[in-house]
């Protein structure tokens, strides 16, 4: 028997699915998945189910789903059906699907595709050993294959443990990936396999088939470690004569070590990425161009674009590789590319989020900024001063955490910490500085950007010392740290009482 995926055809809309296992928080392969199918869904005019595969349940938590749902939603994902948007295909946990799956076991055995096992994990893990010592791979040797129904029911009437294994067919499943081409399986080495466990649970393979019969989904799309299932899949498709979806199997996550993309890659999860700054549409986009041809020009693409002129069929076939100074890089363009207005929004959200206005001090000495647990809103002239400093900002920063590094100081006192004070101190001609720049803003007619660079860009003649000293003196006088933004333009910020002040308290302690 030749089983293909062509033995029924479908009819109305494309229908994929998102069908994460809540064992976990959402990792970045995952939201990959999702938004490949969210695509393929849309730009074919479809509908994407999001359904939650949750059948360990000594694993899965109401936490895990929560966390999968925010990721899909902060990506600017939505899905026709599943959580929260019930249908006609629900429900959407496989925890609640016992009756569908009882249903079509008792269908695919009384029509003998399934048969009882009495083989204990004794026996199989014998047959292993041997194969492993014959050098061959192992499948199951059919011991139960050929018992009598009498017989099956007398042990099972004898309280004897028993599974229920699908019955493999002579011949080859093949299907036609739809990035892959043609694939060909043997049967031979497939082998009877376990649909039902000891306890009644369904396993994987006929708990999907069965989702996705039900569910009528025309097109799986997913990671290509799930290649050696769709054999199997197809063959119990088959088996209750249900249209066979077209499979698309694209390139696993890896990290730019070659092996799979795991917590030893650093940050694999969204909320991960967001906590420090990356913006989610910057992460969405990465995401999809992986595994294909990108330009610059793409960085900034809306979700709407991603639908008109990305094709998941397109994709490459090689392992795709997750480089975190590439997605980085994009960051950077992105908000270079916003205007300023938007920059200071995302940045008060952002600080908003991670608990900034909380506390601005703790983030000052810090290369990289902590990330408190508690949101904390700005009082006003928190916001109005992180909307002014955004555009001197924007040139500097990559990822949205950057902004503490280099502005968090106009947000307290002027404090000198660590060696600053004694970089101040061994700065040539530092107290002349200050002293000469109090003197002189002070004096300044009016307060306006133009007229104090040039009043600051002529220090350094004024008082017949080359301008990098001076600059060092009063940028570490003004903030504390040797990199801010524009001396200029922060100066001016900071307005002319601030900054006097400032200057002087640096200058009384040199």
């Amino acid at each position: 028997m030749c089983a293909s995926q062509t033995s029924a055809a479908f009819s109305g809309a494309v229908c994929v699915r998102f069908a994460p296992s809540p064992t976990g928080y959402l990792h970045l392969g995952g939201a990959r998945t999702a938004l490949y199918n969210y695509v393929f869904a849309r730009r074919h005019g479809g509908i994407l189910i999001l359904r939650i595969e949750d059948t360990d349940p000594s694993r899965s938590t109401d936490e895990a789903i929560a966390q999968i749902v925010a990721s899909l939603s902060e990506m600017g994902l939505d899905w026709d059906e599943g959580p929260g948007k019930p249908g006609a295909h629900g429900p959407y946990r496989q925890t609640e699907r016992h009756d569908v799956y009882a249903e079509h076991v008792r269908r695919l055995r009384g029509d003998g595709w399934l048969y009882p096992c009495f083989c204990s994990a004794e026996q199989l893990e014998a047959e292993r050993q041997r194969a492993q010592a014959e050098k061959r791979s192992w499948v199951y040797g059919g011991a139960c294959r050929d018992l009598s129904p009498g017989e099956a029911e007398r042990r099972i009437a004898a309280g004897e443990p028993w599974t229920l294994r699908f019955r493999v067919p002579d011949g080859v499943t093949s299907f036609h990936d739809m990035l892959r081409g043609p694939v060909e399986v043997e049967n031979a080495t497939i082998g009877d396999f376990i649909v039902q466990r000891s306890d009644g649970t369904i396993t994987y393979n006929l708990a999907v088939v069965v989702d996705d019969v039900t569910m009528e989904i025309t097109h799986v799309i997913r990671g290509d470690d799930h290649i050696s299932n769709t054999p199997k899949q197809i063959l119990i498709y088959q088996a209750l004569g249900a249209p066979v979806p077209r499979f698309l199997h694209m390139p696993l996550l890896f990290g730019t070590d070659k092996k799979k993309l795991s917590k030893r890659h650093g940050a694999t999860q969204l909320e991960q990425l967001t906590a420090m700054g990356y913006l989610p549409e910057v992460v969405r986009n990465y995401l999809c161009f992986l595994s294909t041809e990108f330009d610059e020009s793409m960085i900034g693409w809306t979700l709407a674009d991603l639908v008109d002129r990305f094709d998941v069929e397109q994709l490459g076939r090689s392992a795709s590789i997750f480089d975190p100074d590439k997605l980085r890089w994009m960051n950077g363009r992105f908000i270079r590319e916003l205007d300023a207005a938007a920059l200071g929004e995302r940045l008060i959200e952002y600080l908003t989020r991670t608990g900034f206005y909380g506390d601005p001090l703790q983030w000052v000495a810090p290369d990289v900024a902590p990330i408190p647990g508690t949101a904390v809103a700005p009082e006003p002239r928190q916001e109005e001063l992180t909307r002014a400093v955004a555009p001197l900002v924007q040139e500097k920063i990559e990822l949205l955490a950057d902004f503490a590094g280099l502005a968090a100081w106009f947000f307290h006192p002027l404090r000198l910490y660590g060696d600053a004070l004694e970089r101040l101190r061994g700065t040539a001609g530092a107290r002349e500085t200050l002293q000469a720049a109090v003197a002189g803003l002070d004096a300044l007619e009016g307060w306006h950007m133009e007229g104090v660079e040039a009043f600051v860009r002529g220090l350094p003649a004024q008082l017949k010392l080359k301008p990098k000293p001076v600059f060092a003196a009063l940028r570490l006088a003004m903030s504390g740290q040797a990199v801010t933004p524009g001396l200029f333009e922060s100066l001016w910020l900071l307005g002319r009482d601030e900054a006097v002040r400032r200057l002087r308290s640096a200058a009384s302690l040199i």
